[in-house]
């Protein structure tokens, strides 16, 4: 008989009801949750085991999920992914209408895009000490507020200049996604935390699926779907996808100050004292944060598929507006936004029905690099697609280029699941939990970072490409040459990664007993 059977057992006190109500000690060994003939005895050496089981299973039971206290929070994430992606099928005729020129389209779009992004990654570290101070409530609602607001005024919005002004504005206040994420964790606890995530996490591909819809059919509604008569719309045409947006961030505002309660008691909220004497002890945090090996590997691989899921957001619907003579699709609005809407929808149905099946064959690791591994092999399929139907008129696409485009489509998907595999693994590549706060913080900048310089990168190179003289020269095609080269990177780091340090049987035994939990 192994070692671990003759420790010395440790003794509980509960209540038996099965002879009497007197109470007892149960005597319990190492072996208690581990082989059936090593149950729970009495001191006279009963086998005493339904008690005990029951018991347990009570106390192994998850946590009610708080559902219409996180309501709030997920109608923020779901607004986050639409104030984001809602411009993506107007916004190169937008400009274009503004009066710059086709060949400049591609640069401005990415400008606007990116901008927002880049004051994200720049404005996240600064609201979570703030909330530390103040609570988490006076700081979210009035955020999510003002998404509503600068929202609808970018429907406003004349000159390139100052689109590109009021995306920054929607940038700045990207502590709603920093606070959401906070305050779903402190909502919930280790039992319901990831049923938690699971329910707010897929509210963001909400938003990204719902806004090509919303984008594609509500921008120019003059005179498809309003009389000229409503002069508004006439001279602001990209104004009804704009205030869709502003509802959805007011719609957050309104159901977090009914519904949303404060997560940080006055009493943990620290004053402004504290606040300076723990800057050295945050600042010697988040150094040894980022020393941490592992938390360097997924942060970069965090950073670089963010760069790559994004410059896709961006540059697909750029291909496909880009007239075919200077080596685009030549597609409308709406049928930009039916693709992308599509697109989406096959994101949601892929990560919910095909994802959990494939995580369960596959390690982690290795179905995070095969992932990863589709994005640069998806490129390859835009020449194709544009060689497919170059001799065709403008909106329409050949059997061969749909057939591409669907393949493309399901490979782009598969290379998303990376994105979900990696929210969970950064958090388990911390070194404990005193971190989180500062990681979340970190991860937050750092994926913005990858949003704004991903987009700009292979926009700024599609404009190059589009003043190329000769449709089949090096220049035309180069940026997907350079779109090929810049998911790559992540394709590397994920192959760096190391498997999970496999538990030998004594510490899986000692981890069973560590989660047994027992009060009187």
């Amino acid at each position: 008989m192994s070692n671990r059977f003759t420790e010395r057992p440790r003794r509980v006190s509960i209540d038996l009801h099965v002879t009497s109500a007197v109470k007892r000690e149960v005597v319990y060994s190492g072996s208690d949750a581990l082989d059936p003939p090593y149950g729970p005895t009495t001191p006279n050496g009963h086998p005493l085991s339904n008690p005990f089981q029951n018991l347990i299973k009570r106390r192994s039971q998850p946590t009610p999920l708080p559902v219409l206290k996180i309501l709030p929070l997920c109608i923020a994430r779901m607004a986050e992914g639409l104030i984001f992606a809602v411009i993506f099928p107007y916004i190169n005729e937008m400009m274009h209408d503004m009066g710059v020129p086709e060949e400049s389209v591609g640069l401005w779009s990415a400008t606007a895009e990116s901008t927002l992004m880049v004051t994200e990654a720049l404005a996240a570290p600064f609201f979570a000490p703030i909330a530390d101070k103040v609570g988490r409530r006076p700081v979210f609602i009035p955020l999510v507020f003002l998404w509503g607001v600068f929202s609808v005024a970018f429907g406003f919005a004349t000159t390139p200049l100052s689109a590109v002004f009021l995306r920054a504005c929607l940038g700045l206040l990207a502590g709603v996604g920093v606070l959401s994420r906070t305050m779903l964790g402190e909502l919930c606890d280790k039992s319901n935390r990831v049923q938690g995530f699971a329910f707010f996490s897929p509210a963001l591909t909400l938003g990204v699926t719902i806004a090509p819809l919303v984008g594609g059919f509500l921008s120019r509604p003059v005179p498809r779907l309003f009389p000229p008569s409503f002069t508004l719309l006439v001279e602001h045409p990209y104004l009804l996808p704009s205030v869709v947006g502003g509802m959805v961030g007011f719609a957050s505002a309104i159901s977090a100050h009914k519904f949303l309660p404060e997560t940080l008691p006055p009493s943990m909220r620290k004053s402004s004292a504290q606040t300076n004497a723990m800057g050295k002890a945050d600042s010697g945090g988040f150094r040894a944060l980022m020393r941490y090996p592992r938390f360097q590997n997924m942060l970069a691989l965090y950073a670089l598929s963010n760069l790559v899921m994004f410059s896709w957001e961006a540059i697909f619907p750029l291909f496909a507006f880009t007239g075919k003579d200077l080596g685009g699709l030549g597609l409308s609005t709406p049928q930009i936004g039916v693709i992308l809407a599509v697109s989406a929808g096959l994101s949601i149905a892929m990560t919910s029905i095909v994802f959990p099946r494939l995580h369960k064959r596959i390690p982690e690791n290795d179905l995070l690099r095969f992932s990863v591994t589709m994005y640069p092999l998806a490129v390859a399929l835009f020449p194709i697609m544009w060689g497919m139907s170059a001799h065709l008129p403008a909106g329409e696409l050949s059997g061969i280029s749909m057939l591409a485009l669907g393949i493309q489509m399901l490979m782009r998907r598969t290379g998303d699941f990376a994105a979900t595999m990696l929210d969970a693994s950064v958090l388990d590549a911390i070194p404990g939990p005193e971190y989180l706060a500062t990681a979340n913080s970190i991860t937050f900048s750092i994926a913005g970072v990858g949003r704004a310089v991903g987009p700009f990168i292979v926009s700024s190179v599609f404009a190059l490409s589009t003043s190329a003289s000769s449709a089949v020269s090096i220049r035309r095609q180069l940026v997907w040459l350079v779109f090929a080269l810049v998911s790559l990177p992540s394709v590397y780091v994920a192959r760096q990664l190391s498997d999970p340090p496999v538990r030998s049987e004594e510490e899986k035994s000692e981890m069973g007993l560590n989660d047994i939990a027992l009060d009187d």
